[in-house]
């Protein structure tokens, strides 16, 4: 077998080396059965700009996911008054009168007399605001002068030609006398007694003199009982 000399065998390897490398250049590429290899996605990198304060907190900023903000909650809305809310009920009890009641009546007073609370004297106003206007009215005709009777329910008042009381009469257990323990319907000797006045047996009519006039009792003959209560004025 031939030797070769170091210098030779360089040159030979320094061949085949150039050799290799020029078929590894000039061979064909093969492609994927797949076809072409599509591209990688492109990874977006986040934006820094030079006023941030470095490009790593940049990066945390970018990947830290966004804030939600909650929304306010939204106050109900208000309900018209007119809506479908049930109408309000009114009820239909009475609260209790806090005014005081009727003060009791006061003892019978000759010097002061009134019957069902009118005094002889008063106007025709003073009536009406009391008591309103008559049911009905007519004349009376009398022995000084003709009054004009004003009729109500259980009384009636006379008026003289200048619209003052001069007369009233009770009627009716319905109606209050106006003095204390005087009543329509009561025995005449109590009646008497309460008055005053001396009691005779089998009258008919009990009469007191007062300021300015009369009070007289017409007695049920038979039962002796009060059937009417008068206040007379002397102008009639």
């Amino acid at each position: 077998m031939p030797r070769y000399s170091p210098a030779r065998l360089k040159i030979w390897g320094a061949l085949l080396l150039s050799v290799s490398l020029v078929s590894c250049s000039s061979s064909p590429i093969i492609e994927s059965a797949s076809g072409p290899a599509s591209d990688p996605p492109a990874i977006s990198s986040p934006e820094w700009s030079p006023e941030d304060s470095s490009p790593e907190e940049a990066i945390i900023q970018t990947m830290d996911p966004p804030a939600v903000t909650p929304e306010p909650s939204q106050p109900a809305a208000s309900k018209h008054p007119d809506a479908a809310s049930p109408p309000v009920e009114v009820s239909t009890i009475q609260p209790k009168s806090t005014e005081p009641e009727d003060a009791p009546n006061p003892a019978f007073q000759p010097k002061s007399p009134s019957l069902a609370s009118i005094k002889l004297g008063v106007s025709d106003k003073e009536v009406v605001k009391r008591y309103g206007l008559p049911s009905d009215t007519y004349l009376l005709p009398g022995d000084k002068q003709t009054v004009n009777i004003w009729e109500y329910d259980g009384y009636s008042i006379g008026l003289n030609d200048k619209d003052k009381v001069v007369y009233v009469e009770i009627s009716s257990s319905g109606v209050n006398t106006g003095i204390q323990g005087l009543l329509y319907g009561m025995s005449g000797s109590e009646a008497a007694q309460l008055l005053g006045i001396p009691n005779e047996d089998h009258t008919n009519v009990l009469a007191l003199e007062v300021s300015g006039g009369w009070l007289k009792l017409d007695l049920d003959p038979d039962t002796q009982k009060v059937l009417s209560l008068k206040l007379l004025s002397r102008e009639i």
